[in-house]
């Protein structure tokens, strides 16, 4: 019987290596495959029982041997068409016996062009156009450039930068594109249109940014006498609701005063909100929405500051209709940062007149008709409220003296009483124009507005009487 039990062990033994024999039982080399569009690499696990300094690998592709004796785990497979499948095998071997395998499959990537990316800045010149964008980069890690289109012409291409100027243009309108292209030739544009300016020298500018999780935009003009050397001051003009910044500097009237007179014109754009039942694009006078425009205006100030040295002295904030709220607003929160203001057809919304306050006196340049049928004059609070409030902080004589101003334009129906408020200092002056007759509209530059006086004339005519010499200080900020 214990010879029996004994042949049954040796039996058992020859049949166990016999198995361990059979290539179905070898071990499985567990492999990680990194695909790429025209590669793949392939890195694998140690062999268990061998160390590698005894194992050797072969690597197999679509049943052809590209790799033979390979003492490392890990072997590139180059040279690989685009989205494509492929069959691949690894062997390994130890003392010319072969110990392990793992046969898989894998598909190459499809080449992905490069990711989006955005135009930050548009300067304008009478021939000449400056470009600033934002970096795309290429999911298989290749290095970028760019190329510039202007009405479907290549101006420019191979760009490693991420800014271009482009001379040599016919005045006129324009629309671009900015291609980044990859290595493969794939492409990502980003397009942009723009209109030359007519003035030599001066610069409109279009900028896009990123502001408390916002994206924002403004535009802002440098006129032509515009001097690094020189320290101009700045204008706001807010526009009114659904309105547009880009477009409307383009027909500003205060462009023209800036040639002429020597400052930087700036017009920021407001976000989409809803407001009464409508949405469009507006400020958040109203104190209503999630977004602080008063932090916006006051980054803007510390940009220009930044970049053109403006005059701190002398910032001043105008604007229409819901850009009319919007200074008032701002006023408020910018007391020590603006020299003056002129809202026209605005008021001040009834949750932010409850506690409306003001520390300093700030001289006031307002203008209202009192046939305005959207923003009226009598609402609450109304227009005399307003000028109260006024009054009574900038300490000025409330029996104003009134000028009834030529009625030049006979055709407009309407007419013009100037109210002038005067105070201790020439800096708590006030100056109210009713436009007598005169609906919502900004006077001597909208069609159907009134034609005796020229808003932006007389409203540069006020701010240029005032500066703000206690000003708060300038802030460095990025300029990127």
């Amino acid at each position: 019987m214990k010879y029996i039990c004994v042949l049954v062990l040796i039996l058992f033994t020859l049949l166990s290596c016999k198995k361990t024999d059979d290539p179905e039982l070898l071990e499985t080399i567990k492999v990680v495959i990194i695909q790429g569009c025209n590669n793949a690499k392939l890195l694998w696990e140690p062999i268990t029982g061998y160390p590698d300094s005894v194992v050797e690998f072969s690597v197999f592709l679509n049943d052809s041997l590209i790799g033979d004796h390979l003492e490392t785990r890990q072997f590139n497979i180059k040279n690989l068409s685009e989205n494509k499948s492929y069959k691949a095998k690894i062997e390994a071997f130890a003392i010319n016996k072969k110990i392990a395998e793992c046969t898989f499959q894998f598909t190459t990537l499809q080449n992905q062009p490069p990711l989006n990316f955005d135009v930050t800045e548009i300067a304008i010149q009478r021939t000449s156009v400056g470009l600033t964008w934002s970096e795309s980069t290429d999911p298989e890690n290749t290095k970028i450039v760019y190329d510039i289109y202007l009405n479907g012409q290549l101006k420019t291409n191979g760009i490693k930068e991420l800014t271009c100027k482009i001379d040599g243009l016919i005045p006129g309108s324009y629309t671009g594109e900015i291609r980044a292209r990859d290595s493969a030739g794939n492409t990502q544009k980003s397009v942009f249109a723009f209109k030359t300016i007519s003035v030599d020298k001066s610069v409109l500018v279009h900028r896009f940014i990123e502001y408390d999780g916002y994206k924002r935009d403004y535009a802002y003009y440098l006129p032509s006498s515009y001097d690094s050397s020189a320290r101009l001051p700045l204008v706001f003009a807010l526009h009114g609701a659904n309105g547009n910044a880009w477009n409307e500097i383009g027909s500003s009237y205060f462009k023209t005063i800036a040639d002429r007179e020597g400052f930087i014109l700036l017009m920021p754009q407001g976000l989409l909100g809803s407001f009464n039942g409508e949405t469009f694009y507006q400020w958040n006078a109203h104190y209503i929405f999630p977004w602080d425009d008063v932090s916006l205006l006051n980054y803007l100030i510390d940009f220009m500051y930044t970049k053109y040295n403006i005059d701190l002295s002398k910032v001043y904030i105008s604007g229409m209709s819901n850009g009319g709220f919007m200074t008032f607003f701002a006023a408020r929160g910018l007391q020590y940062r603006v020299a003056a203001i002129a809202p026209i057809s605005g008021l001040i919304s009834q949750n932010v007149f409850t506690s409306y306050t003001l520390k300093r006196p700030i001289p006031l340049c307002y203008m209202h008709g009192t046939a305005d049928n959207i923003v009226k004059i009598d609402s609450y609070p109304s227009v005399d409220s307003i000028l109260s409030f006024w009054i009574t902080n900038n300490k000025c004589n409330r029996t104003p003296q009134v000028t009834q101003l030529p009625d030049i334009a006979d055709y407009d129906n309407s007419t013009v009483t100037l109210y002038q408020y005067a105070g201790q200092t020439t800096d708590s002056e006030i100056e109210f124009y009713e436009i007598v007759g005169g609906g919502h509209s900004i006077p001597g530059v909208e069609p159907g507005a009134n034609m005796d006086i020229n808003a932006c004339e007389v409203i540069w005519s006020f701010f240029s009487r005032h500066s703000y010499l206690n000003h708060s200080q300038g802030k460095i900020v990025d300029l990127r």
